[in-house]
């Protein structure tokens, strides 16, 4: 009984969380085209790509990446703007750290003809941030139930934040597209810390999808740089 009595607020808390978690969007910030050839792939279920087919992404050596910009759907949360450009700034580190990786990423006033270049803008669609005052309860309730003589499943956090981003990278001289991605992440129980700080969760999704965007290009032929 005392199990129950811990339970059933908890399963009220949960209930009252299924708009906490991201989804792959479909915000516009795409081309419409884009958005179907994009599909589930093998290792990504979850997310939807599209990828040139035929694509020989080692003929390319430099990277235009534009700021990301914040294109949130209809549901997303208003965010404040200096928060919004705490997050789209973020998320451009990210693309630049790993894209860097395999192209030499500049500025498109050094791009010239953009021949051998790939022009990269992404957006974040969508983004919750942890609470961690509603992250505590299970922790709390567990706790409680243990010093009790029962014990509660693990539950995760309702309310542990996350992100959606959708992702184009186009041929810098013909603007036909090579790659495009709708991804998201939701904040996973064991981290921690991403219970408790605002938007780690968040910022856990921009690396994802950074490197998500890494990883096709890579399988489509894309050799590391060289290291300094």
């Amino acid at each position: 009984m005392r199990i129950t009595a811990y339970s059933a607020p908890m399963m009220a808390l949960l209930a009252l969380t299924g708009c906490a978690g991201q989804n792959v969007t479909h915000s516009g910030f795409l081309p419409e085209k884009t958005y179907g050839d994009m599909t589930p792939q093998k290792g990504h279920v979850d997310d939807h790509i599209y990828v040139k087919p035929g694509l020989d992404a080692s003929k390319y050596q430099t990277a235009v990446i534009d700021p990301v910009t914040w294109h949130p759907v209809a549901n997303a949360p208003h965010l404040k703007p200096e928060v919004a450009a705490r997050m789209t700034n973020a998320f451009t580190a990210e693309i630049k750290k790993n894209i860097g990786k395999i192209y030499t990423v500049v500025d498109a006033s050094e791009c010239g003809t953009c021949a051998d270049a790939v022009h990269i803008r992404a957006a974040i669609t969508n983004i919750r941030r942890s609470k961690w005052y509603y992250n505590a309860i299970p922790v709390v309730a567990g706790f409680a139930a243990g010093a009790a003589g029962g014990g509660l499943p693990p539950i995760p956090p309702p309310f542990p934040g996350g992100a959606s981003e959708e992702l184009i990278a186009v041929d810098g001289a013909t603007g036909e597209t090579l790659i495009a991605i709708a991804t998201y992440n939701n904040g996973m129980p064991w981290n921690m810390m991403g219970q408790w700080m605002p938007y780690l969760h968040a910022k856990r999704a921009f690396r994802l999808a950074s490197e998500l965007l890494l990883e096709e290009f890579k399988k489509s032929g894309a050799p590391p740089l060289p290291e300094k």
